[in-house]
């Protein structure tokens, strides 16, 4: 595939669409013309053949790497859709019902390009996401194979979403993709909560997880209980955020809530006090609190409110007439 020159005509037998007769030269991407012109990645319909014969490619996996690179940076770039995405996407949902030995990757493609769909023009957007809807069936197959595009695409096709939620209200199992999904869709249809509860407390599952249930559970549980909201703060810790968007990258940006809860006062002696922060002894661990100016010396004994996750929240101290002073970290 990696050739700088235009693509020739190239025979893909059995495709509903002609790769070679479409103007691949017109149709425009992030590089430029999608003929190849504009060089190897922005060769699409040379692309779309390697995906279409990937089992004759398992060998040269570069090859396949390079075809997908057209499709994620040459049809995307930057979040930003270009317009051969639409004539692209047919071709992809093609390959899905060939059960495609790379299925999982073109199903997060075109997941990507739903996502995105937003910075095109209208018509074209609505094109797509009339493609979409229009595999409606097919796409709801993708359950429980292929749960992150399939998440991604009920998040934002609307069309999609009715029958995603159907099959998420019958579900035994969920996925940490569904809860997140989920979560941003304000929905928690049949004994999806109940799931998420079990999830949680399920230290035999990965901490993401756990992570995802605590985050669909801390906005949409019927009733957020003093020690359900312990339970969430503990799954979520302070890396989890980071691990859920990493998760769903490039998809969408989980809305993820941490719920108040009251940290565990520590009596703390201070064992240094500088102009910007205190460090202190609390047990048997050492805590830095960001304290500018601090009005505490070495050797003074303090209160230090500190969560699950060792971060300190705030401090007590007594002030000179007897008042009991709270600085919040």
């Amino acid at each position: 595939m990696g050739r700088f020159e235009p693509t020739g005509k190239i025979d893909v037998p059995g495709l509903e669409h002609s790769v070679a007769e479409l103007p691949w030269g017109v149709l425009r991407g992030a590089l430029g013309p999608s003929d190849g012109t504009a060089g190897a990645l922005s060769n699409v319909p040379s692309a779309l053949a390697v995906l279409r014969h990937a089992p004759l490619y398992a060998t040269h996996p570069e090859e396949i790497d390079e075809a997908f690179e057209v499709l994620e940076r040459h049809a995307i770039r930057h979040r930003l859709l270009y317009p051969v995405a639409v004539t692209i996407a047919p071709f992809l949902f093609d390959f899905m019902r060939r059960r495609s030995p790379l299925s999982s990757r073109i199903a997060d493609v075109i997941a990507e390009y739903a996502a995105a769909a937003g910075t095109l023009e209208d018509r074209l957007r609505d094109r797509l996401f009339q493609l979409i809807a229009d595999h409606g069936p097919e796409i709801m197959d993708w359950f429980g194979v292929h749960e992150r595009a399939l998440a991604a695409l009920a998040i934002h096709v609307e069309a999609i979403r009715p029958a995603y939620l159907a099959r998420l209200a019958a579900a035994t199992t969920i996925s940490p993709f569904a809860l997140l999904a989920l979560t941003e869709l304000g929905e928690a249809p049949g004994r999806t909560e109940l799931l998420a509860l079990e999830l949680l407390d399920d230290t035999r599952v990965p901490d993401i997880a756990r992570a995802a249930a605590a985050a669909f559970l801390s906005l949409e549980a019927s009733e957020l209980t003093v020690a359900l909201r312990e339970r969430i703060d503990a799954a979520l810790t302070p890396a989890m955020p980071a691990a859920l968007a990493n998760l769903v990258t490039r998809l969408w940006v989980p809305t993820i809530a941490r719920p108040v809860v009251a940290p565990k006062l520590h009596d703390a002696e201070v064992v240094f006090a500088g102009e910007r922060l205190v460090l202190v002894r609390a047990g048997s661990r050492s805590v830095t609190l960001p304290w500018h100016n601090a009005p505490v010396h070495k050797g003074d004994v303090i209160q230090v409110g500190i969560t699950a996750h060792g971060q300190p929240k705030l401090a007590l101290i007594n002030e000179p007439d007897g008042r009991v002073k709270i600085i919040d970290f």
